[in-house]
């Protein structure tokens, strides 16, 4: 008999139901379960905010920066034939079954790692998971699919924007080292890529203790199950030998021909987000990399979007603002971090007889950056936070930024602890950093790509 009162609510008996992991009244994913398996791999699982999209993510930190001179472009084959048949699934097998149940696997990549993402719906994950292991480790690297991924390979060189283009050779001047190395596999190593080189590539950098396993509204026990079938041995694997890269401050440039509009990056050395034991350390780590961030947000990043049409926006100043009534010319900050260091810069897109001027206010606005005040650093400040909380319920880039942070050893359990962390730096501490990316000046690194002969020439003189 139920006392007066207390309500009565049905609970599902079916087996199912207990194993779904169920929204929960915070904003943002949260109550994160982490754990660490014998043999290295790092395991996370993350509830969701009421989505019903789930997602995982295996990442390996096996980046263009890890090829040698023999796989080089190693990393943009392996991003190709994801798509392709592994142990246990055809390709044809894959594309239609992952649509039937509306799910779908992608493959991101760049310099620092490469991971395997499986989106999908909750219900779905058990049926389409083994594809996820199928696609990040159990890979064949047939010939018959290198050779029918190579046009793709072409393909994509010749369709990568001035923008992507740009931000990759602006990396490679920055760069002596193998930070140099494109994440874009060479024309002329096209012909030469096989499977034995795959597959080299694959062995020496797929290590258990580089992999990385994160999930966002999947049950922790079916991440940790993931993750046990990616490497069943339970010892790690020798450490491996990492390559330091430094700054030499270089340029690089593509020319498209006369009267083309260009693009021109330039940047210095920034910081990382490397794993560091000391917890202390860790910490200052992680404030060091938010720090550049917010410089970055208070410089510029982009335009407030007003409308759905291209040209109704309205700049971020100050950088935005540089480039007055010209439509056609936009500035805009970055800020990319890798295991050990990174890079800050700017980019500009404009037209040929605009560039001259564009590229010299560029450069000169990244030797001051120092200057800016206290009030445009705490806009940064709100800028960085407004951006983090947009983002946080799209669950492919969140089950990818876990595992980022499980490879960095950093932990933000909910865009709550990343807002208030970013409330703790102070605005002198961020004008220190603005200053010191000032002085670095003199490793100032530059590309172009378009009209190169209307970038001025004697910026790269020296």
């Amino acid at each position: 008999m139920v006392p007066k009162g207390i309500s009565i609510r049905c609970f599902s008996q079916t087996r199912s139901a207990w194993n779904l992991c169920w929204p929960s009244s915070q904003f943002g994913p949260h109550r994160v379960q982490r754990s660490e398996m014998l043999n290295g791999i790092k395991i996370a699982a993350a509830k969701t905010a009421g989505t019903p999209i789930a997602a995982c993510t295996v990442m390996f930190q096996a980046g263009s920066r890890f090829e040698t001179n023999d796989d080089l472009g190693s990393g943009h084959f392996v991003r190709v034939t994801t798509p392709a048949s592994g142990c246990g699934y055809t390709a044809f097998s894959k594309t239609r079954v992952l649509q039937q149940l509306g799910a779908h696997l992608t493959c991101t990549s760049n310099r620092q790692y490469i991971a395997f993402t499986l989106c999908c719906p909750l219900p779905s994950f058990k049926a389409v998971k083994y594809y996820l292991l199928d696609t990040a480790a159990r890979s064949c690297y047939n010939e018959w699919d290198i050779e029918d991924g190579k046009p793709i390979v072409l393909d994509d060189l010749f369709r990568i924007t001035p923008e992507q283009r740009v931000i990759d050779l602006v990396q490679r001047a920055c760069w002596a080292g193998p930070l140099s190395n494109s994440i874009y596999c060479e024309e002329e190593r096209v012909d030469d890529m096989s499977r034995s080189t795959l597959c080299s590539f694959v062995y020496n950098n797929f290590k258990s203790t580089e992999c990385s396993v994160a999930s966002v509204g999947v049950p922790f026990d079916e991440t940790l199950k993931i993750a046990d079938k990616i490497e069943i041995t339970r010892c790690k694997p020798p450490e491996r030998e990492v390559c330091m890269s430094q700054p030499r401050g270089g340029f690089e440039y593509y020319e498209t021909g006369s009267g083309s509009d260009t693009c021109i990056a330039a940047v210095v050395p920034g910081c990382g987000a490397s794993d560091i034991t000391l917890v202390i350390a860790l910490v200052d780590q992680l404030v060091c990399l938010f720090k550049h961030a917010i410089i970055a947000a208070a410089c510029g990043t982009g335009s407030v979007q007003t409308g759905q049409h291209d040209l109704d926006y309205t700049p971020h100043g100050p950088l935005g603002l540089m480039s007055g009534a010209d439509v056609h010319t936009r500035f805009r900050a970055f800020n990319i971090s890798y295991d050990d260091t990174g890079v800050f810069g700017i980019l500009c897109n404009t037209r040929a007889k605009t560039a001259y001027n564009s590229t010299c206010a560029l450069v000169e606005f990244l030797c001051n950056v120092g200057d800016l005040d206290f009030r445009q650093l705490e806009i940064g400040k709100k800028r960085l936070k407004l951006d983090l909380a947009l983002h946080d319920q799209e669950a492919a880039p969140s089950s990818e930024g876990l595992a980022l942070q499980l490879a960095c050893g950093v932990q933000l359990d909910s865009i709550h602890d990343a807002l208030a962390l970013i409330d703790s730096i102070s605005v002198d501490e961020l004008s220190c950093t603005a200053k010191c990316l000032s002085s670095k000046r003199h490793e100032l690194a530059i590309a172009a790509v378009g009209d190169c002969g209307a970038v001025p020439q004697e910026l790269f003189s020296g």
